[in-house]
């Protein structure tokens, strides 16, 4: 993983809090991802975020989802505001559901369509991919303790019938990580594709957890070349998966964010 370190890049006025380490610029064919820790986030973020997603943070019950939230956004408006040369709490992201119209959608940046991002988080864990013309989907899960009976429903509902049988075949002690490996490679893909939750996960038919990452089957239909997933390196404990639209990056750079939350203070 890459850290970031340099000079300071002014993200603008008060009260817009100012932000001392710079963000590469995004290079075509590079995709870059973000990781961040949910303990990094604190209230000196809340001014990057932005009245709608105060408003959102706001529902969340729990105190650690709060949190989460924050440094997921905040590291999200942090490197998008600098490839969008706009300060973060002034950039327009746009979830306009094209089913609905309710700010549920897929998000993407108005003023810079070609910058395309997604957000993913679990546990004390965050992750921000961005990547320039693709369609981009991100997904890190903590691997759960699971009981037998509870993974052989979650797998009924989520998994084909062949990864069933994968699963089956993995030593117990290995089936959560198995399963979980599953559930991040189907997640990004369908972030990709902009489906996300609303898609059926066992119509969609991914490569087994011991093989590199491969969309094998959808809905019936031949492998989908228009697709590319690679795996990433999270933080122990975690499993995450990259998937974009097209043939993929050539490259994914993986960033540390914390400097980022850490020296952004108030002006």
């Amino acid at each position: 993983m890459r850290s970031v370190t340099g000079s300071a890049a002014d993200q603008g006025s008060a009260p817009t809090p100012r932000v001392s380490a710079p963000v590469p610029p995004l290079v075509p064919g590079v995709c870059q991802v973000w990781w961040a820790r949910r303990e990094d986030a604190g209230p000196q973020h809340d001014a990057l975020l932005g009245e709608a997603a105060l408003r959102r943070r706001a529902r969340l019950v729990r105190a650690a989802d709060q949190q989460r939230f924050t440094a997921a956004w905040a590291v999200a408006r942090l490197v998008l505001g600098a490839h969008a040369g706009v300060p973060p709490v002034r950039l327009e992201i746009d979830r306009t559901c094209p089913d609905c119209g309710a700010q549920h959608g897929k998000p993407w940046l108005p003023a810079v369509p070609e910058v395309a991002f997604n957000v993913s988080h679990s546990g004390s864990c965050v992750a921000v991919a961005v990547l320039r013309d693709h369609p981009v989907g991100v997904d890190v899960e903590e691997v759960g303790r699971f009981g037998a009976a509870e993974l052989d429903q979650l797998a009924a509902a989520t998994l084909a019938a062949e990864e069933r049988a994968e699963l089956a075949r993995q030593p117990v002690e290995g089936r959560a990580l198995a399963f979980t490996t599953y559930w991040t490679r189907k997640e990004a893909v369908l972030k990709a594709t902009g489906e996300g939750v609303t898609a059926q996960l066992d119509r969609l038919v991914v490569s087994p957890p011991s093989a590199r990452p491969l969309v094998l089957r959808r809905d019936g239909a031949t492998a989908l070349a228009a697709l590319s997933v690679q795996p990433l390196h999270p933080p122990h404990g975690y499993v995450a998966a990259l998937a974009a639209a097209g043939e993929g990056p050539a490259d994914v750079v993986e960033h540390d964010a914390t400097p980022l939350l850490r020296l952004c203070t108030s002006p």
